[in-house]
């Protein structure tokens, strides 16, 4: 999207700068001249306001951006059209975003945390009470005026698909640091996919890391996706069960609304009994689409989880869909050409995702170095508990150094298991035979991504036993 000029005229402001960029668009300090107040002007990307059915959803969500009024959501001032260009008109938030305040700080103490979070969950609650699920709660998308946090970004991924997780030319709506795993396997999102993003935003802010920071995205990715939520140590176990609590990998075991967690951490921070809701706020498209289990077990020698009668929930107000940043930096995380493999938009079948692990095996038995190499990506990774190698060339050196040392009898595989979806998963256990050597055995998993429109693994990830 090309920049507008400093000192051009658009919906009645005059351009001052630059204030951020994202896949939706260029956000601009502006002011608006009726009132000579500073205002933040969003230009929506051509590629999307080109779209008739983008038109139309911004069109209606507009009406529902004039209703705003909730204390930690940006109001929109005006939405509209003109010169072809789709716009916002929001608040201007003097101050920063809990990102840079993190790149300074590193972390908060936990009072301050706390505070943070459970302004940015009744923000949430609100939204989910009108609908709306955020998907993409994280850092720079929590806007601070003070000790005032706003939220921002409201409704941009969703204009962009109520189902999609990745734009068309491959960058995820979100960021893979703060995403719930139900958004990696594209399966419907509620209430408690923000619960989850909370919860991890509340790690960063108590830790001064995301809870499972990798060196690439399909190594975060399958953190998230399978292992257990990591223990602070440094913080009270009351703390450490909230988080364990809101990072569950099942929706069902999270909290029920990102109040309950909000007022569950307060009260930890606080050194107040921490007390567990059990309801949910959420309606139409943001409520849960399966039953609550009961709260799962915290991490080992926490206390018994406590249960009560819910108390009265905060007022929640309209929320619109589309309140956007205003100095935050609003890019959405996409896939570094020099650390990971692409993942363009295109799903991949199960049955794509289990043909190209069992022509793995079958390459690897023959050891066919070449069809080896074209059944990955260009960036394609091997992670081992010992090693990694980065790059289709580097893999297949790794694996050719392997044949060369102990030729290959036969490599089988048992139990496989295939999910397609913007990125595809297998895992499997192996058995791989050499000659004159005791077999070795394991357990293997694929990431498989469409690659220029052609299904390819881009992660290896091999676990041995």
């Amino acid at each position: 999207m090309t920049d507008v000029l400093e000192g051009a005229h658009i919906a009645g402001c005059r351009i001052e700068s630059v204030a951020g960029r994202g896949g939706m668009g260029i956000v601009y300090r502006a002011t608006q001249l009726s009132l000579a107040r500073p205002v933040a002007l969003k230009l929506i990307a051509p590629e999307h306001a080109a779209d008739a059915g983008f038109r139309e959803r911004f069109e209606r969500e507009s009406r529902m951006a004039a209703a705003i009024d909730h204390p930690n959501v940006i109001p929109v001032y005006g939405a509209g059209e003109e010169d072809g260009r789709l716009y916002l008109v929001m608040r201007w938030v003097a101050g920063t975003d809990l990102h840079r305040l993190l790149r300074d700080e590193v972390r908060l103490e936990p009072v301050r945390a706390a505070r943070i979070v459970d302004q940015v969950a009744g923000a949430l609650d609100a939204a989910h009470a009108a609908g709306l699920v955020h998907r993409d709660v994280k850092p720079a998308n929590v806007l601070l005026s003070g000790e005032h946090a706003y939220l921002a970004d409201f409704g941009l991924t969703r204009l962009a698909g109520a189902e999609d997780t990745m734009t068309t030319d491959g960058h995820f709506f979100g960021t893979v640091d703060y995403m719930a795993p139900e958004q990696f396997r594209s399966e419907p999102l509620d209430a408690r996919t923000d619960v989850y993003a909370l919860g991890c935003v509340l790690y960063a802010a108590l830790t001064g890391a995301p809870p499972f920071p990798r060196e690439t995205v399909p190594q975060t990715m399958l953190a998230h996706l399978h292992d257990e939520p990591p223990r602070a140590t440094t913080l009270s176990t009351d703390l450490q069960r909230v988080l364990y609590r809101a990072l569950a990998k099942s929706p069902d075991d999270r909290y029920p609304s990102a109040g309950d967690l909000g007022r569950a951490v307060l009260a930890a921070a606080e050194g107040r009994s921490v007390t567990e809701a059990e309801r949910s706020v959420a309606r139409g498209a943001a409520a849960p689409r399966t039953r609550r289990r009961p709260a799962p077990p915290g991490p080992p020698d926490a206390p018994p989880v406590k249960r009560y009668r819910a108390r009265g929930r905060r007022s929640a107000a309209w929320i619109a869909a589309l309140v956007a940043a205003g100095a935050a930096a609003i890019a959405f995380v996409a896939l570094s050409p020099r650390d990971s493999p692409p993942l363009p938009g295109e799903p991949v079948s199960s049955a794509d995702v289990k043909r190209l692990a069992n022509a793995f095996a079958a390459s690897y038995a023959d050891e066919d170095q070449s069809r080896l190499s074209r059944l990955l990506t260009s960036d394609a990774q091997r992670v081992t508990p010992q090693d990694r190698q980065r790059g289709r060339t580097k893999v297949v050196a790794e694996y050719k150094r392997q044949f060369d040392g102990n030729r290959t009898t036969d490599f089988k595989l048992d139990g496989l298991e295939a999910h397609g979806g913007r990125t595809g998963r297998a895992t499997a256990h192996y058995t791989a035979t050499y000659a004159g050597a005791s077999p070795s055995t394991g357990t293997m998993t694929w990431i498989v991504v469409s690659d220029r429109g052609r299904p390819r693994i881009a992660l290896i990830k091999t676990q041995p036993s």
